[in-house]
């Protein structure tokens, strides 16, 4: 059996070490706190947890040497009922997928607008 030998290259040290959060660069990703999975009851019969939507902010970044242009988006989610926990889940995004999902809700909001009322929730 032949070993194969590897080449190394001389790196050049103008050029920026290339780090794990360099290699997540183009991957969109969602990001869930700790608290919020400990929060997700595991008995069988529970499908999960359904928290509020309170608030979406972002912002827009520019950072040429880790992430490039990217778009991170802070979804605030919160407990409902007799529970209080609040809860960031973020959106970091390539700003084509931005535009995207931009897209994709407005066409939804426009079929919804437009959809007649379902069967089931028609006046009893």
């Amino acid at each position: 059996m032949k070993s194969r030998s590897v080449q190394r290259t001389r790196r050049d040290p103008a050029l920026p070490a290339l780090t794990s959060s360099r290699r997540w660069r183009s991957l969109n990703t969602m990001n869930f706190p700790q608290a919020l999975r400990d929060a997700i009851p595991t008995l069988a019969r529970c499908w999960g947890r359904c928290l509020v939507l309170t608030s979406i902010t972002g912002r827009a970044l520019n950072d040429p040497i880790f992430w490039g242009k990217r778009v991170r988006i802070k979804f605030q989610v919160e407990e409902s009922g007799k529970l209080t926990g609040k809860f960031d889940v973020w959106m970091d995004v390539d700003p084509e997928a931005a535009r995207g999902l931009a897209r994709t809700l407005n066409q939804l909001a426009d079929e919804a607008e437009k959809a007649p009322p379902a069967a089931e929730s028609a006046a009893v």
